[in-house]
């Protein structure tokens, strides 16, 4: 439908007069309602007419038209006859001229109030005013999109310098091509790509004034369609209405989603747009615009269009400051400032740069009014347009940079921080000296390490500090997990995310945690897009962290600085622990300090050990327990002093049972191992080797010199002869005597040490050593980490072992064990090898008598005895076995009494319930010792051969 509005020279009283009807029959004392009445009835179908107003001498009114079925002058025409003809109406005082079907009903609606009509309902139906009844609506939202309506304005826009040269010559195209002939048609459709809406929307209304002057369009109302829903090809939804009502004009389709949608979300809405577009293609012309940056749904729609009709890509311009000014200029010659129109150059001096675009030109174009009235008018305030505006602060609260410096440790964390701030200070001089001419670096950052190193709260200060120091506006802190933004949706949470943190830091803990390419992409996308305004910082594992920036090679490109937070030291974490008891107003006695003390020096080497979090952890539980402990001791706790009340002592302190195994008392590995049957040369090496380590410690700690030996052993021995008992038990020995920390025991071999390709090898032995630390990390059968040929993956784990002994000699002890022989060869692999070790402790076979002895203690440990004939034949089976290949020692010792304890079983399930007692249950006689094979005794063994 076509929509106009006129007004006729003439008033109530002259109609009166002239009629040729009677005007009551059609209205009761009111000539409008007569006029409107006797139009309805005797008017041809498909146009409609109102009168709504009278004044000064003029009737206001409307018409509309189908023009798919009916020419202007037609409609028009008839419209004059019969107000000639019938009401003597001959002078049209305000030409027709086109208006919106906003306008319209805002017209109608005031002939109905004004009761000038009675047939509402069938007026509504025939101009095809379907937003009547949503103008009825309470809902702010009727449609699945926003809808707005446009004249186009006569007035010409000159072409400008900033325009994109292929804009301009599209002008140009459309005037040399102009339509001569009375029909319009759309030669082709546009595709409008820019960096605003700002800058689309003005490029349209230069395009559509273009065509409409060329009767390229026969229609002045242009539609406007933005903000539009996946959910718009559901019925009811009058977007076909919208088109049918524009024959011969302009539809202008936003594609940009609407906020909270992905545009993964709009397959099924392109399709539907792309069957109405397909359908109205030639009746209406079709101008799609979208944000280059944020292209929407464009990619779904678009493609599919291009096979069935012709789309012309324009694209906004960019000019020097010359063509900024000059486009500049333009815009205020249009606005109610137009006598202003020459102070643009001053304008445009305060904003920086060489170069800029529409959008940057029309956003300054924004600040124009303001700073022109202050110029102009008030001239009162200082008005710099180059200072951003940055949310206030407290003046008397100290700054996040001195918070940032008074925390504990972190020396390596602060200087990074300062180096980044630094560089970002000078970047941003170079930005504000070039303007847009500048691509300026980002600063987003991975922050590496484990839980409790204080990464949140860095990140939380430096939010602060970006604001204090002016590299970002607000100082905003806005915190994600990596599972909150993958999944279902992850589109609209990240892009939320980075809303909420504009101007500020998005900080996204444990990020490795996105394990979604979409995810992936969208936040490299929105990291890139939001590169002035927020920083994000990536945080988690550092090797759960490397492993996730492989992930996308675009991460690495996007994100210049990994800041790597180290571990707490001992002290470090008692300096923590002490802080923390005086902010909570407690005071803490020196025993108590050197307990916690003792405990961080003891768990810190745990894996997932807390760090700040143990501490805290700890503070609180010391708390907890000596709330305890005070009411254990009085009767009320008003009984109790305040200084009881705020003390903690060392009863309070108590180890958390986080990564922890359950201890056994003190001195029971030292116990253990001195009842053990044999090794006297063993035991007293082992011995030895504490005691000298304890002296050298005492020595140190009375100021004199002595040099940090390390303790890493070779253990050489024979199968079976206790090498990894006595191991396990050294390292609980050290932990007790308080040489090592954690007394913690990892065993490994070549499968856990040497990598399947190049480059695996040496992570798993720093693996290795770091789950060692506080203890020993045990290597059986050493040599068989030698290749057989040089500079094997082999030789790589040896020398990357030799080299994590010297790094963690004062917190891993090393032992190798294996036979005699292959152990001296495995020692001559690496020249630093052997210049590390401090004690070599050979291990001899078992005698027959101890053998025996560790016999009985077996059995004694099970509640088992064994007959003296038993006895006797076991001895045998030892002689017999003692010189063989397969000796075993204490492996044989036990083989031989599983296989008795099995022989015992069978015999007692063929015995009667009656003859079975406890004695026989518990007694191993000589029938259930087993026979050694003839072969196993033939075997001579091979001393010093791995086999």
């Amino acid at each position: 439908m076509r929509y106009y509005g006129f007004k006729l020279g003439t008033n109530v009283e002259e109609i009166k007069e002239n009629a040729k009807i009677e005007l009551r029959h059609y209205g009761y004392d009111n000539v409008l309602e007569s006029i409107n009445s006797y139009m309805y009835q005797n008017m041809k179908n498909d146009r409609t007419f109102l009168v709504y107003r009278e004044e000064d001498n003029l009737i206001c009114a409307i018409f509309s038209y189908n023009e798919q079925k009916l020419s202007f002058r037609n409609a028009y025409e008839g419209i004059l006859e019969m107000l000639q003809d019938i009401f003597g109406i001959k002078q049209v005082k305000v030409e027709p001229f086109e208006i919106t079907m906003h306008q319209f009903m805002e017209c109608f609606l005031e002939c109905k109030r004004r009761r000038c009509f009675d047939y509402s309902n069938r007026i509504i139906e025939s101009s095809n005013l379907w937003i009547y009844y949503y103008s009825c609506m309470n809902d702010t939202r009727p449609f699945p999109y926003d809808f707005k309506e446009r004249i186009i304005s006569e007035q010409e826009c000159e072409i400008c310098s900033i325009y994109h040269r292929d804009f301009v010559e599209e002008l140009r195209n459309i005037k040399t091509h102009a339509n001569v002939s009375e029909y319009s048609g759309n030669m082709v459709h546009y595709v409008i790509s820019s960096r605003s809406i700002e800058a689309a929307s003005e490029m349209t209304e230069i395009l559509v004034q273009n065509l409409l002057k060329a009767n390229r369009i026969s229609s002045r109302r242009m539609e406007i369609v933005s903000e539009i829903e996946p959910n718009i090809f559901k019925k009811n939804n009058h977007f076909e209405e919208i088109i049918e009502n524009s024959y011969g004009g302009v539809i202008v389709l936003d594609l940009s989603e609407k906020f909270g949608y992905d545009p993964v979300d709009y397959v099924m809405a392109s399709q539907y747009l792309e069957k109405l577009i397909k359908k109205y293609r030639n009746q209406c012309l079709f101008v799609f615009t979208y944000d280059m940056d944020h292209p929407g749904f464009a990619y779904y729609l678009l493609p599919q269009l291009k096979r069935y009709m012709m789309t012309v890509m324009l694209r906004e311009g960019t000019g020097d400051r010359n063509a900024a000014v000059d486009y500049m200029q333009r815009l205020i010659e249009k606005s109610e400032y137009s006598k202003y129109a020459g102070q643009a150059q001053e304008f445009m001096a305060l904003f920086l740069g060489n170069k800029f675009s529409q959008t940057d030109v029309l956003r300054a174009y924004e600040q124009f009014e303001s700073w022109c009235l202050n110029k102009n008018v008030l001239k009162a305030y200082d008005y710099n347009l180059s200072e951003d505006f940055l949310l206030d602060r407290e003046e008397n609260e100290i700054s996040a940079y001195e918070k940032l410096k008074n925390l504990i440790g972190l020396k390596i964390v602060k200087e990074q921080i300062d180096n980044i701030i630094a560089a970002d200070i000078v970047e941003k001089e170079r930005k504000k000296r070039n303007g847009n001419d500048y691509q300026s670096s980002a600063m987003h950052m991975i922050f590496g390490g484990n839980p409790g190193s204080a990464k949140t709260t860095v990140a939380k200060l430096f939010s602060g500090i970006t604001k204090e120091k002016g590299i970002l506006k607000s100082g905003a802190f806005v915190e994600r997990g990596g599972m909150d933004l993958d999944g279902m949706g992850c589109v609209s949470a990240i892009r939320e995310a980075f809303l909420a943190a504009r101007g500020g830091v998005l900080f996204i803990d444990e990020a490795y945690a996105m394990k979604s390419d979409t995810a992936i992409t969208v936040l490299l996308q929105e990291m890139e897009n939001h590169r002035e305004n927020v920083i994000v910082i990536l945080a988690g594992y550092n090797e759960r962290m490397k492993a996730f920036m492989e992930r996308n090679e675009g991460l690495k490109s996007r994100i210049p600085y990994w800041i790597d937070f180290p571990d707490y030291t001992t002290e470090e974490l008692t300096d923590i622990f002490k802080l923390m008891i005086h902010e909570k107003g407690f005071c803490v006695t020196d025993d108590a300090i050197k307990e916690a003390h003792y405990i961080f020096e003891k768990v810190r080497n745990i894996d997932d050990f807390g760090n700040g979090r143990y501490v805290r952890n700890l503070m609180e539980r010391a708390v907890r327990q000596q709330s305890v402990r005070l009411l254990s001791t009085s009767e009320s706790v008003s009984d109790i002093q305040k200084e009881e009340l705020f003390q903690i002592t060392k009863a309070d302190i108590q180890m958390l049972g986080e990564g922890e195994k359950k201890e056994r008392k003190s001195g029971a590995a030292r116990k253990e191992l001195d009842e053990m049957v044999g090794l006297t040369s063993v035991k007293t090496v082992i011995h030895k080797a504490i005691a000298k380590h304890k002296i050298n410690k005492l020595c140190m700690e009375k100021g004199l010199q002595r040099d940090k030996a390390s303790l890493h052993m070779v253990f050489t021995g024979n199968p079976g002869t206790a090498k990894t008992t006595v191991a396990r038990l050294f390292a609980e020995i050290m932990k007790d005597d308080k040489i090592l920390s954690t007394g913690v025991f990892v065993e490994a071999g070549r499968a856990d040490l040497v990598g399947e390709h190049v480059g695996a090898t040496a992570p798993l032995v720093k693996k290795k050593f770091k789950e060692a630390q506080g203890g020993v990390l045990f290597i059986d059968e050493a040599y068989s980490l030698c290749d057989g040929y040089d500079n094997g993956f082999g030789d790589e784990a040896i020398n990357t072992i030799v080299q994590e002994m010297e790094n963690h000699r004062d917190n891993v002890i090393v032992i190798f064990a294996g036979y005699p022989e292959p152990m001296q060869q495995f020692l001559d692999r690496n020249p630093g090898m052997r210049s590390r070790i401090a004690f070599c402790v050979e291990f001899d076979d078992y005698s027959v008598e101890e053998l025996c002895e560790i016999t009985k203690l077996m059995l004694s440990r099970k509640q088992m005895t064994i007959t003296e004939a038993g006895m006797k034949k076991l001895k045998k089976n030892f002689e017999s076995i003692k010189d063989s290949r397969d000796y075993g020692n204490g492996r044989f010792a036990r083989k031989m009494l599983e296989e008795a304890e099995m022989n015992l079983a069978e015999r007692i399930c063929q015995m009667d319930e009656t003859e079975i007692t406890t004695e026989v249950l518990t007694t191993i006689e000589e029938s259930d010792i087993p026979d050694v094979p003839l072969e196993e005794r033939r075997q001579i063994k091979k001393i010093g051969f791995a086999y």
